[in-house]
């Protein structure tokens, strides 16, 4: 009988602490592979061996970078919001700023239903015609100075020279239906206390008296020139700043033609002196008359057709002086002629009024 040697058991295949192990577990297994029993089973191929290098780990250094471009990448979300907030902020700003420009636009060019539509009035009043804006001296050096918005309101300041005053003002404005509107009009009433028969206010033909009130945007205006049988008046100029809290009140110079002026100094004079050849006149005898200025309307009855002047007169001899009005009234016809006059002694109130003799 041939004999062999068990080969030795590996290095390593038992366990320090398996010294207590049973010899069952020594015994060999059964599926093992046996050299010599020919029934013994083919022993399974030999797997290939893994590479010896190092194998890749998912470290820290990984997770950090990942959690530094996760929180980059959160951030950038709520960043964008607000560029997209900013931009949307940026155009309302501008937006605004155009529509308040386009406004001082239109009223420095003469168009005022363009100004009234991008600002409407309110209240009492109708806004006078393109003709009377454009008749005047426009406002110069108009700018929109500064623009803030919050949500939907928002106001503009702005500034321009009219007249040679330099006005700021800030215009309200409301966004609708994604436009700004304006809610604050530089429109303003012009305070005429003014009327027929003693003058006839109005600029480029239109009358500026009467109800509704007239409004005028701002601009350097002048008083319509006006010469009737009876009184000439207008000329004069006057300035709308387009600021209510500086009302305006245009001064409008109101006198007879000189036709009547030659007639009302006559009769003045000669019912003084008829006055003086009476013991109780108030203009002593003897005491020279001199006319020192022009008729001037004092009272007007637009319903009975009368108009009252004042005729300034001053009486002197030597060292003595007196100063006085002749009051005189005209009645007027249908025509606006006088056709009858009244006139009073110095001193007489409207009421001591007789037939004037000449």
């Amino acid at each position: 009988m041939p004999q062999f040697e068990m080969p030795p058991q590996a290095e390593g295949t038992a366990r320090p602490d398996a010294a207590g192990a049973s010899l069952a577990d020594e015994a060999p297994r059964a599926d093992t592979a046996d050299p010599l029993r020919p029934d013994s089973p083919a022993p399974d191929p030999p797997r290939p061996e893994q590479p010896s290098g190092p194998r890749r780990r998912f470290g820290w250094r990984q997770l950090l970078i990942a959690g530094l471009a996760g929180v980059m990448a959160g951030g950038a979300i709520p960043a964008a919001l607000q560029s997209l907030d900013d931009s949307a902020a940026s155009a309302q700003v501008e937006g605004l700023r155009t529509v308040a420009l386009e406004y001082l636009t239109a009223i420095a060019t003469g168009r005022a239903g363009v100004a009234t539509q991008l600002a409407p009035v309110h209240g009492d009043g109708r806004v006078a015609p393109d003709a009377v804006l454009q008749s005047a001296d426009p406002i110069t050096d108009y700018a929109v100075q500064l623009v803030q918005v919050d949500g939907g309101s928002g106001s503009a300041d702005v500034r321009y020279r009219v007249g040679g005053i330099e006005v700021f003002r800030a215009l309200e404005a409301r966004l609708v239906d994604g436009e700004w509107s304006l809610r604050t009009s530089l429109a303003e009433v012009a305070d005429v206390t003014f009327g027929d028969p003693i003058a006839r206010v109005q600029v480029a033909g239109v009358p500026l008296a009467g109800t509704p009130p007239v409004l005028l945007y701002p601009g350097s205006y002048r008083v319509d020139a006006f010469s009737g049988p009876f009184f000439l008046s207008g000329g004069d100029e006057f300035v709308v700043d387009g600021d209510a809290r500086t009302p305006t009140a245009p001064y409008v110079t109101a006198g007879v033609v000189p036709r009547i002026r030659d007639l009302a100094t006559e009769l003045a004079l000669d019912t003084v002196a008829d006055c003086q050849m009476r013991a109780r006149c108030p203009v002593g005898h003897g005491l020279r008359l001199l006319p020192v200025g022009e008729p001037y309307p004092v009272d007007a009855d637009a319903e009975g057709g009368a108009i009252d002047l004042a005729v300034p007169i001053m009486a002197l001899d030597g060292q003595d002086t007196q100063w006085f009005d002749v009051r005189l009234r005209a009645v007027l016809d249908a025509d606006g002629a006088p056709a009858e006059w009244l006139c009073g002694e110095p001193g007489a109130g409207a009421d001591e009024l007789h037939a004037c003799r000449l």
